[in-house]
């Protein structure tokens, strides 16, 4: 049996046939047959599909409504003549009086994904009469192409679609999020795009190169490149402690004296911070304003726990966001400037980005009606469009993916000597992993040989940032909804690798 949302798949029984008679003998339904089904056809269609899963395992399956069991029509796969070659297809017949309530769509769906997960096929094919205009676009939205038109003594003409294994699994990704939006650079720095999906569903906003989505984490990686490019004009010295920069709050131990943490640990999460249970998550736009002081001493739900050096700094890797709150604050402190303004000098302003930004309430203001709404874990909107994310250089970063490749390529040509945006030495050392910590540099982690990569993941959004830093090959995805699962189980990687390794 298979389930979807709201229908049941399940084996035809010789009790069906009423039910399904009063659908094939209907001359509207049959439209697009040689003639509607009479008595025997109907019998003779049953006993078929009986045979089918004695002989292969599947078939056409009776599709019924979960929620009252109603038989409504089947869907299913079996092997059909097409042009010549008995090829895999999925069919499917729906009641006339369930037509465009997307019936057909969620079955066949599901009958893909079945298909692709229990059988060897690798490539799964649909096919109809040329005038059957609805049974061709619910191929199109089950993902498939139209692949042949070819003369057909049963439909004068047929039309066949099809979808192989590698074009399912990219769609298995494109059907998680409401939205997606994909960029990737070549090693000759041709840049290619893709986008999928709505940016805003209760409105039915299509996702395209002009919307804006959440960078989560990847906040981290542009925090850092303006730390190091503070670094650079001896603003600050990365191996000094955070404290030497700090006057309005102190990093302490848990002995309440001073941290000796460097810039560096906190910069590659070596500096002993731990975010508080279940922290950096759930604010919303009308709550009362959550301040940086707030979150480093703990006093709110949004961040429970004290920042503090919990353990020696560079004795162990702790992932916080927490870390980068201190370093926001120090930024601030040694600017005399709002983080958000400090990054758009030094990094947005340098690379002509028109789309990227910490979102301030008055960068929000200006860009709102462009930012993706976000989804949460169980698909519904999340109050407000997007939460309230005061941490801004842990994870308050908007862009689109176009423009996360311009930050990458800059970096990346800045790796080998060709760029002025940030100086060679500075991004070296930032994409040097750290002794007793291989898998992380400063700001970004290490991914396999001559990779780097930054990720996030929220509550509103999931992304991912990749750059091979030998062949200059890049690539960035954007979502808009929280997936529930990783970036390699929901998919994202493989979009992201999907072009990067070509």
């Amino acid at each position: 049996m298979i389930e979807t949302e709201r229908l049941l798949l399940r084996e035809y029984t010789l009790d069906d046939f009423n039910a399904l008679y009063e659908i094939v003998s209907d001359p509207e339904t049959m439209a697009h047959y040689p003639a509607p089904f009479d008595e025997a056809r109907t019998r003779r269609w049953i006993d078929w599909n009986l045979e089918n899963y004695a002989q292969y395992g599947f078939g056409l399956w009776a599709v019924v409504l979960k929620e009252t069991g109603e038989f409504i029509g089947d869907c299913g796969l079996t092997l059909q003549n097409i042009d010549g070659e008995m090829l895999p297809e999925i069919g499917y017949h729906i009641h006339r009086k369930y037509w465009r309530r997307g019936f057909a769509k969620e079955a066949a769906r599901a009958v893909r994904d079945w298909a692709f997960s229990n059988t060897g096929y690798n490539v799964l094919y649909s096919y109809m009469k040329y005038t059957n205009e609805g049974s061709w676009r619910t191929a199109l939205a089950n993902g498939m192409k139209k692949v042949k038109e070819y003369p057909d003594p049963k439909n004068t003409i047929s039309y066949a679609f099809a979808i192989t294994r590698e074009e399912w699994e990219k769609r298995k990704t494109v059907e998680r999020f409401p939205g997606i939006g994909c960029a990737w650079m070549n090693a000759a720095g041709k840049e290619s795009a893709e986008y999928f999906g709505e940016a805003d569903q209760e409105n039915h906003i299509a996702v395209t190169d002009q919307t804006i989505f959440p960078a989560c984490s990847i906040s981290k990686f542009v925090t850092a490149i303006c730390i190091m490019k503070l670094h650079g004009k001896q603003v600050i010295d990365i191996d000094k402690p955070v404290n030497d920069y700090l006057r309005q709050w102190k990093l302490l131990t848990l002995e309440e004296k001073e941290s000796d943490a460097a810039v560096r640990a906190l910069l590659c999460h070596t500096a002993g911070i731990m975010d508080g249970d279940d922290g950096f998550y759930g604010l919303r736009r009308g709550d009362p304003e959550v301040s940086l002081i707030d979150i480093l001493d703990g006093r709110t739900a949004y961040n429970n726990r004290p920042a503090r050096s919990e353990k020696q700094p560079g004795t162990a890797f702790e992932y916080s966001d927490a870390g980068f709150c201190v370093l926001q604050l120090m930024v601030q402190e040694v600017t005399c400037k709002a983080f958000e303004d400090v990054a758009q000098e030094l990094v947005f302003d340098p690379l002509r980005l028109e789309n990227t930004f910490f979102a301030s309430p008055e960068r929000i203001a200006r860009f709102e009606n462009r930012m993706a709404t976000g989804y949460d874990d169980s698909g519904l909107p999340v109050p407000g469009k997007f939460p309230r994310v005061p941490d801004l250089a842990a994870s308050g970063l908007w862009s689109t993916p176009k423009e996360l490749l311009m930050i990458a390529e800059a970096f990346i040509r800045a790796l080998h000597g060709e760029s002025t945006f940030l100086q060679a030495e500075t991004a070296r050392e930032m994409a040097k992993p750290v002794k007793d910590f291989p898998w992380t540099g400063l700001g970004v982690f290490t991914g396999g040989e001559g990779i780097l990569v930054s990720q996030g993941w929220g509550e509103n959004g999931q992304c991912m940032l990749k750059m091979n830093t030998r062949t200059k090959r890049i690539a960035a995805v954007m979502t808009n909804r929280n997936p529930g699962v990783d970036q390699k189980e929901s998919g994202i990687e493989q979009l992201a690798d999907s072009r990067l390794n070509e």
